[in-house]
């Protein structure tokens, strides 16, 4: 898969549950230990290592007991993991006004070429410092 221009690629986007994992292999212990040991279900834990769940705040102290790794790390881990995964499909939240906002001042900026116009309005949005470039009329009209 490409690369995305303003972030990174999605091949090397990698759940948390994948760190997990590669620790149960390097220390020899199982899934249904570690479960134990961090006092979650042994089911939860295996979706949170398998990606179709998240690290939660009580599983990651389970983890800080049951590894001896900081809950913090764990929860930084799913913090940048959910950015970066966010930031992947960030194109997804463009909506049909805000294109309309695009075309209306796009003949008006120098902007980056080789963009697609999704991208064109992600990079506007980081531009501008704005979530949704509708809300730029919005930040005109305070000036």
């Amino acid at each position: 898969m490409a690369a995305n221009k303003l972030g990174i690629s999605p091949d090397l986007l990698i759940h948390p549950g994948e760190t997990i994992s590669d620790i149960l292999g390097e220390r020899k212990i199982t899934q249904k230990e570690l479960a134990q040991r961090a006092g979650v279900s042994e089911p939860f834990l295996s979706d949170v290592i398998h990606g179709k769940k998240d690290i939660s705040k009580r599983l990651a102290v389970g983890l800080e007991y049951a590894l001896g790794v900081p809950s913090s790390f764990w929860l930084n881990l799913q913090a940048n993991y959910d950015a970066e995964f966010l930031r992947l499909h960030e194109e997804a939240t463009i909506q049909a006004e805000e294109r309309n906002v695009y075309k209306s001042i796009q003949s008006d900026l120098a902007i980056p070429a080789n963009l697609t116009q999704d991208q064109i309005i992600i990079w506007l949005r980081r531009h501008f410092k704005v979530s949704n470039l509708t809300h730029l009329q919005e930040l005109t009209k305070k000036s």
